[in-house]
């Protein structure tokens, strides 16, 4: 005698999808039957959806100013340390090497241009 035979692998989509319309019809007759109202099916479908389908979880929003600890819900607020000096940092474009000797004084920046004044009257 052999054993029973072995049943194929089912498929998992198929099985969703069988269930998903089997609650739908059990669902459909409760609400005919008028043991459910249309609103509490509606609620049941959408906590359904909404543990089948979480929303990701939200991102820290960025950018923040040098410095900044973010704190996660439920993490106790840590004071900043204000005794460290802030530093600025130095964002200005470097000065191109020249050819001109160092100890001959850079020339002065160029003035501001001439305004040109005129009434439109």
């Amino acid at each position: 005698m052999t054993g029973p035979t072995p049943t194929p692998p089912k498929d998992p989509q198929a099985e969703a999808e069988f269930t998903r319309k089997l609650v739908l019809g059990i669902l459909s007759t409760l609400e005919h039957k008028g043991l459910l109202s249309k609103a509490e099916v509606d609620g049941i479908i959408r906590a359904a959806r909404h543990a089948a389908y979480p929303t990701p979880p939200r991102r820290t929003p960025g950018p923040a100013a040098p410095g900044t600890q973010w704190v996660k819900p439920g993490q106790p607020h840590q004071p900043v340390d204000r005794t460290t000096p802030v530093v600025i940092p130095n964002v200005q474009r470097a000065a191109p090497p020249s050819d001109q000797p160092q100890d001959k004084p850079a020339e002065e920046p160029p003035k501001a241009p001439p305004v040109i004044d005129f009434d439109l009257q």
